[in-house]
């Protein structure tokens, strides 16, 4: 097995960490949003991310807080999907009616 070096190591737990904090804030949600919902949540993450101001001195803290959650985002996709394609409808009502194409 292929030893990880430092970088890999603190990627490891950044996104083991992102999915542990995306699981306590969604876990029990997570099976009852569809894939439409979760474009929406991703559209908002990115509309987020636009908006940092990189000339607030706390940008870069803000950048990568958004990048996290749409990696967090992601991986709970990614656990979706493994059980089964989430249908586009969805059982929450959504709160980001401004982020539907």
């Amino acid at each position: 097995m292929e030893k990880l070096t430092e970088e890999e190591k603190h990627l490891f737990d950044i996104v083991i960490t992102a999915r542990k904090l995306q699981e306590f804030l969604w876990g029990e949600h997570n099976a009852n949003w569809g894939l439409e919902e979760w474009k929406r949540m991703f559209r908002k993450r990115v509309v987020k991310i636009d908006d940092v101001d990189p000339e607030n001195p706390h940008a870069t803290i803000e950048l990568k807080k958004r990048l996290l959650q749409n990696a967090a985002l992601s991986l709970a996709l990614l656990a979706i999907v493994d059980k089964k394609i989430p249908a586009e409808g969805y059982e929450i009502p959504s709160n980001l009616n401004e982020y539907v194409e």
